[in-house]
């Protein structure tokens, strides 16, 4: 079995000051209909920032990408398409953004800005919702 690893980003729309309640996180809904963050798979020879930014920019458009801090990683394990199992390992990083116009990939069906408890009601996985949260008790948004 191989361990995939992958690079993703809690991502804050940049236009509050710190603090502020009513901050906007980005949420993208994937063809399968669960929420989560920008992600994906990093590519032989990247930094785990290159493969963030490269990332972003392909699922969301966003060029404009201010990465700030290491949040924290998951693990989880599922099947492939071709039916064998695989482990994957994702790296998250907080980053912020002007940008707030969103231009999704095909491998996406829609996309919110959302406040932080509305983000942790939406998100379907509990390790997302934990890696949000521990951003959030790291002080970091």
């Amino acid at each position: 079995m191989t361990l995939e690893q992958s690079v993703g980003a809690v991502i804050k729309y940049r236009n509050l000051p710190e603090g502020d309640e009513s901050a906007e996180f980005l949420l993208l809904r994937n063809r399968r209909g669960f929420w989560g963050f920008p992600q994906g798979h990093k590519e032989k020879g990247e930094s785990e920032i290159q493969t963030l930014i490269r990332e972003v920019f392909e699922e969301t458009g966003i060029r404009a990408l201010d990465i700030h801090s290491y949040i924290g990683k998951i693990n989880y394990s599922y099947f492939r398409g071709d039916g064998m199992k695989s482990e994957k390992e994702v790296t998250f990083y907080f980053a912020t953004t002007p940008i707030k116009e969103i231009k999704i990939s095909e491998e996406h069906a829609d996309f919110r800005w959302v406040t932080l408890s509305d983000a942790l009601n939406m998100l379907d996985h509990a390790k997302l919702k934990l890696i949000l949260s521990k951003g959030h008790r790291k002080g970091l948004y």
